[in-house]
């Protein structure tokens, strides 16, 4: 079951953090709601803890939420993804590399996430001070400094220097920006510290798909990778980023389902390979990425028209063919072919539509059979991790660390990926043509999923990733990091934009 959120009463107070209360508006008034008299019970805690969370799927802002911009900024970058015949702008730039300060689609992710921290902050300000089930509301706290922890990874991940607060004021947001990174890190760590000790390792039905133990050390794990890779390369973080790692495979909470296309489909979609999710409901906070990735003009879901304004590239299509001759993953990865759901004919790509096989489209997150209500509405769930990446990202932090003795080695979790793909197992390879395996292994299993961009960047392998589908983008490491909006620079004059982008 998935959360239903309660958030129109927490949007009230949210808003109203963005200007001054008059002060009349002070007064003790019994109907009229502040943040000073709505934080007294524990509904209170769950519905700002409620309000965070639907931050992560409402269509509010256009395209400002983690099926929009915010998954975009990671996976049109990357080699497997094209914007297809998509006309928006950011979209053809972040596929492109060509995206600038001026860039419309990265100052929506800035906003975006600097949202989520801003609910986050109010709520933990205020939890501590409600009278309750202290071991509850220890739970709701935990939950909200996971949210803010993860909103502060993908900022640090995408501008190495952003404005630093945990207070819950937005009024005067006019900070600094550099010389922060370290504070950022620490935060991200404590925050995501305090979620392992005190969220629970799941939940009851009713509650599925809040943040978890397990989400929090996956993405804590994240993190300590993020620091050792490139550009802060503390190495040292490789050794912390698998004991995390290890810490999730010896809890016996995860494993990997045995069909990787059931990830992306409706039905037990919290499955054991289920970490965290953007939790999307129709007719609450549906989704309408299965209309952006869908064909344009092709009959493949009955409730859902296709745009073809997202998918996959020939090049990556082609590669996968020929470097992994046999992958299971292909059918999932690219449509190769459909039953058409008005006519029941069955339809191959290359014969019955798109006879050249210009367009490349995704099965992941396109589930005919799923209940969503209509265009746009989607039900299906955005992956910000699985189990899969968590045995992936073991993989590399092994490979690199300098000196680690864990329970597993670096083959462990690569060859269990590749062993459900139905591939060989690896063996016998230098540290060097380690990471190639890895990288690409990640390009197979988790592509359209929002993470390569980073991947790239952390690995300090982009010139040759996006190479494989014809893009040069020099060797200033321009592209590594995005520029601060230049509306925020305005707005915020204690804001240096990054140097390669100045």
């Amino acid at each position: 079951m998935k959360i239903i959120y309660k958030f129109f009463v927490i949007m009230t107070i949210c808003i109203s953090l963005t200007s001054c209360f008059d002060s009349f508006l002070e007064e003790d008034v019994s109907d009229f709601l502040s943040p000073n008299n709505f934080y007294t019970t524990e509904a209170d805690a769950d519905a700002a803890v409620s309000a965070i969370y639907s931050r992560f799927v409402s269509s509010e802002g256009g395209d400002n939420s983690f099926h929009r911009a915010a998954l975009m900024i990671g996976e049109y970058p990357a080699e497997s993804s094209s914007a297809q015949t998509s006309t928006v702008p950011y979209r053809l730039q972040f596929e492109t590399y060509t995206w600038t300060p001026s860039t419309d689609g990265v100052e929506l992710v800035w906003k975006f996430y600097y949202e989520v921290i801003f609910r986050a902050n109010l709520a933990i300000e205020k939890i501590p001070q409600i009278k309750g089930d202290a071991t509850k509301l220890k739970r709701y706290e935990a939950e909200a400094r996971f949210c803010r922890g993860l909103a502060y990874l993908y900022l640090i991940r995408l501008f190495d220097n952003i404005p630093f607060t945990t207070v819950s004021e937005q009024s005067d947001f006019k900070i600094p920006n550099m010389g922060n990174s370290e504070k950022v890190f620490a935060q991200i760590i404590e925050d995501l510290s305090f979620g392992e000790t005190n969220l629970p390792a799941s939940y009851s039905s009713k509650d599925i798909g809040r943040a978890t133990k397990g989400a929090a050390q996956a993405i804590l794990a994240k993190t300590y990778l993020t620091m050792a890779g490139y550009p802060w390369n503390q190495t040292e973080n490789y050794a912390l980023a698998a004991a995390k790692c290890e810490e999730i495979i010896n809890s016996g909470v995860y494993n990997l389902v045995t069909d990787y296309a059931n990830n992306f489909k409706e039905v037990g979609e919290h499955n054991k390979e289920y970490i965290f999710d953007a939790e999307f409901y129709s007719n609450i906070n549906g989704s309408n990425w299965v209309n952006m990735s869908s064909i344009r003009d092709q009959n493949v879901c009955r409730q859902f028209s296709g745009w073809s304004s997202f998918g996959g590239t020939k090049s990556f299509y082609n590669d996968m063919l020929t470097l992994n001759p046999g992958d299971k993953r292909l059918a999932t990865n690219i449509i190769l072919d459909f039953t058409d759901v008005k006519s029941g004919v069955k339809k191959v790509w290359g014969v019955d539509w798109d006879v050249n096989k210009g367009l490349v489209h995704t099965w992941k997150y396109i589930d005919p059979s799923e209940t969503g209500s209509g265009d746009q509405q989607s039900n299906i769930n955005y992956h910000f991790t699985r189990y899969a990446d968590v045995l992936l990202m073991h993989s590399e932090a092994v490979n690199n660390a300098s000196s680690f003795s864990g329970s597993f080695d670096k083959y462990y979790g690569i060859n269990l990926v590749r062993n459900r793909a139905g591939l060989a197992a690896l063996s016998a390879l230098a540290k060097d043509d380690f990471n190639k395996s890895l990288i690409w292994e990640r390009v197979c299993e988790l592509c359209y999923e929002g993470h390569l961009w980073f991947d790239y960047k952390r690995m300090n392998c982009m010139e040759e990733r996006v190479a494989r589908k014809g893009i040069n983008i020099g060797t200033d490491k321009k592209f590594y990091v995005f520029p601060i909006p230049v509306n925020e620079i305005s707005r915020n004059p204690k804001l240096e934009q990054h140097s390669l982008w100045k």
